[in-house]
């Protein structure tokens, strides 16, 4: 990365955790982006450099949040590490739930087809989810048939969209019905990945002889 990325990074860094803490502070609503400009020591028009809107910068903090949740690097098994990236995704809930739940809901509109702007020139570091998947390959734990980055992506819409709704309907945080929906989702998806000579036989006919 260029020194002139590196200075891109931390000001689109510094723009979002200004804003993210006004929020938090004094609603999403009452605070213009003007004072978010401000609190930064930039003009507007910076600002709209890197974000096109409130909205679009709210949506690429939950992205990055996310994210950040499912970066495990050490070894471990994939359903394990998985459960893992459950955990704090509804641990980031909790602690964080007004937060939370006006980021999401602005996620689950954006999928729904809404017209909304999106935030300019995002950057994340590696995406969630493949490098892991990639590892569990490796090591003969889930097929090899379709890519570590195709089934990353089936697990993070996956997890994204259990997350948008248990938030949506008002699911506690922590070990309560959200992480349960958490974890029951990553189950079903993990179900999917196992090798192709590892699936479920199908059951018995009624009244066959044992």
């Amino acid at each position: 990365m260029s020194l002139r990325d590196e200075k891109q990074a931390r000001l689109r860094g510094l723009i979002l955790d200004t804003a993210v803490t006004l929020f938090r502070a004094r609603g999403f609503e009452a605070v213009p982006v003007r004072e978010i400009a401000r609190e930064c020591a930039i003009s507007e028009a910076t600002f709209f450099n890197y974000f096109t809107n409130k909205e679009a910068l709210l949506r690429e903090w939950a992205w990055l949040g996310f994210e950040a949740a499912g970066q495990h690097p050490e070894a471990a098994p994939l359903r394990h590490t998985v459960r893992r990236w459950t955990i704090e995704l509804a641990h980031q809930a909790e602690s964080d739930r007004a937060m939370m739940t006006k980021a999401w809901g602005r996620v689950r509109a954006e999928e729904a087809g809404e017209q909304l702007a999106p935030a300019r020139g995002r950057r994340v570091g590696a995406r969630a989810g493949a490098a892991l998947i990639k590892d569990a390959q490796d090591r003969g734990e889930v097929r090899t048939d379709v890519s570590a980055e195709q089934l990353a992506q089936v697990l993070r819409s996956a997890l994204a969209g259990a997350l948008a709704d248990g938030l949506m309907r008002g699911d506690a945080g922590g070990p309560g019905p959200l992480g349960k929906r958490l974890a029951g989702t990553a189950n079903l998806v993990l179900d999917g990945f196992r090798k192709r000579n590892e699936r479920v036989s199908a059951p018995a006919a009624r009244g066959a002889s044992s």
